[in-house]
């Protein structure tokens, strides 16, 4: 007998989108039939009609009981979980810092420790490099056997001075079969933007992206290019906000580089206008928001192919935090968007006919499993992957309220959007953990996620 029979819906796989049934035994997908055909009863039955059924989504993305600017972020590991879930998240890969004066595996070991107690959907790890002392680089590939295949540069805050420690750090990590995912923006660049801007007495949240234009993020991309080529490194970079960068990676790939590239929601749906607005604080984080044209540049990298992932960066703030600060400098970066991740590129891409449902699905689910060695157990619909499903209502409509979401930070950037389609049930290795946007998940049952290492030839997956 099936433990689970979800019937009815139209299904998004990898080799199409079709009317299918589907079977759950064990946690995983064990049958996909035409409707009306599963071969077993099931103990439970899901009835699905006019839904839409999706894998999964996997944020690679995330920033969970971190600790920045002397304080911690609004969501641990079991809010921010709780809060994927009920978007339709069935795994995240959080980023855990190397502590100063720390190795790699302290990283590793604290981030262990904040999430296996917690996290209600799976999860994994990157692991960002601080201090790429002749130590740490030792430890990258025992790190990566370790099944955490990626690490992340920043390309900011003290990377000037060490650049050839991090070059090492780059062959290293390819050499051992991981992924380099770069913050690409340059140091010095921002450091001359902000000093001229605070010496004209200009503090204010409006002069922010003017600390930060376009042109930085493009020459850290072109300058993070130039050193992956030398260390012959595959490289991602995150959020990627601008029209100048998406131009460097179309450039980069026509060349034949091995070079990947993701984005997250504000700059689909936000411009820098917000930061004129009042409490225009809430919308600050690394790189800024773009002028409009930005925007469209980066909706058309998305329907071409430029951009692979969308992930949302999530890291919140208490409203309180986040204006406190008495400069630009010192706001605090990030906000939440776990729980919209999902519904909003489906109303706003899909709905809108910016991107088709299969390459949401891609953005979302198949490429982040593919790139971050997670396929095929997740990110697509076929037999033998874990169940992690979203029973997704095309033609619901809610509302963006931030009382009515479930990360504990107080207010949402995207507060007054109606939304069109959201998920009804999720779930996590056939288990439904969400339903109408009520979780019954339970804290700790979130398993980590040991992954693969990088494979060049991912698309083909």
């Amino acid at each position: 007998m099936l433990d689970l029979a979800i019937v009815g819906a139209t299904a998004v796989t990898p080799s199409g989108i079709s009317p299918t049934d589907l079977g759950v035994r064990a946690g995983q997908i064990v049958e996909l039939s035409a409707p009306g055909a599963l071969s077993e009863q099931a103990a439970r039955t899901i009835g699905a009609g006019g839904m839409l059924l999706l894998p999964g989504a996997i944020d690679p993305h995330t920033h969970l009981d971190a600790e920045m600017f002397a304080s911690r972020t609004a969501d641990d590991f079991e809010s921010g979980t709780i809060a994927g879930a009920a978007g339709g998240v069935t795994s995240i890969i959080d980023y855990a810092f190397q502590p100063e004066n720390g190795s790699l595996a302290d990283a590793a070991a604290k981030w262990h420790a904040k999430a296996q107690s917690r996290a209600v959907i799976d999860y994994g790890f990157h692991i960002a490099i601080l201090d790429p002392t002749p130590d740490a680089v030792v430890e990258i590939p025992r790190i990566v056997d370790r099944g955490i295949s990626s690490f992340k540069i920043f390309m900011m805050n003290r990377f000037e001075a060490r650049v050839r420690d991090f070059m090492r750090a780059f062959r290293a990590a390819a050499e051992a079969g991981a992924l380099l995912t770069i913050h690409a923006e340059d140091e010095h660049l921002i450091g001359y933007c902000t000093e001229r801007l605070l010496a004209q007495g200009h503090r204010g949240v409006e002069y922010f992206a003017a600390s930060r234009p376009p042109i930085v993020e493009e020459a850290a991309v072109k300058r993070a290019l130039a050193m992956a080529t030398i260390a012959s490194a595959p490289v991602y970079f995150v959020h990627l906000s601008s029209a100048r960068a998406i131009e460097a990676i179309r450039r980069a790939r026509g060349e034949g580089r091995e070079v990947l590239a993701e984005t997250r929601p504000i700059y689909l749906y936000l411009t820098e206008d917000r930061f004129r607005e009042p409490q225009g604080e809430r919308y600050v984080g690394y790189p800024p928001l773009r002028p409009q044209r930005d925007v469209d540049a980066i909706w058309e990298g998305l329907a071409d192919g430029t951009i692979d992932v969308v992930a949302t960066d999530h890291c919140c703030w208490m409203l309180q935090q986040k204006l406190s600060a008495d400069r630009f400098t010192r706001i605090r970066p990030g906000m939440s968007n776990l729980e919209t991740l999902v519904p909003m590129l489906y109303s706003e891409g899909v709905g809108k006919r910016r991107i088709s449902l299969q390459r949401m699905v891609d953005l979302v689910a198949t490429n982040p499993a593919r790139i971050f060695g997670l396929y095929p157990r997740k990110g697509a619909i076929v037999v033998g992957a874990d169940a992690d499903l979203v029973v997704f209502d095309p033609n619901r409509k809610v509302g963006i309220r931030s009382t009515e979401m479930h990360s504990r930070s107080d207010y949402d950037p995207f507060e007054g959007f109606e939304i069109t389609g959201w998920p009804r049930e999720t779930i996590s290795r056939g288990e439904v953990i969400v339903t109408d946007r009520k979780s019954d998940a339970r804290a700790g049952r979130g398993q980590f996620l040991a992954r693969e290492k990088f494979s060049p030839n991912w698309r083909e997956l």
